[in-house]
């Protein structure tokens, strides 16, 4: 395997560009903490915009009830259910489209 190169943001933009993938997936093949990636996935985001490409990802579905979070705009995984309560909630998946 190929040692990485360019920026942690430029990473995750060739690999996003390949295949959808989680903030989890993104932070151990970039070898960041997943907390970091979001925060580069909102740089990022802008960074694509400009690129005339956009930054996509499934709503997060609550493993428990089923309830789907098809409007919140918030990168980060929700903490709660809102309907349920729970807090078992699928990580979002990202990708990058032309």
């Amino acid at each position: 395997m190929n040692a990485p190169t360019g920026t942690h943001r430029q990473q995750i933009i060739d690999l996003l560009c390949r295949e959808a993938m989680t903030a989890l997936d993104i932070s151990q093949a970039v070898r960041v903490s997943e907390k970091d990636v979001y925060r580069h996935l909102a740089h990022i985001q802008k960074t694509v915009a400009g690129q005339k490409k956009k930054l996509s990802f499934t709503p997060c579905t609550c493993l428990a009830c089923g309830f789907t979070f098809t409007d919140r705009r918030r990168l980060t995984k929700p903490g709660r259910c809102p309907r349920c309560r729970e807090s078992r909630i699928d990580h979002p998946v990202f990708r990058i489209k032309d």
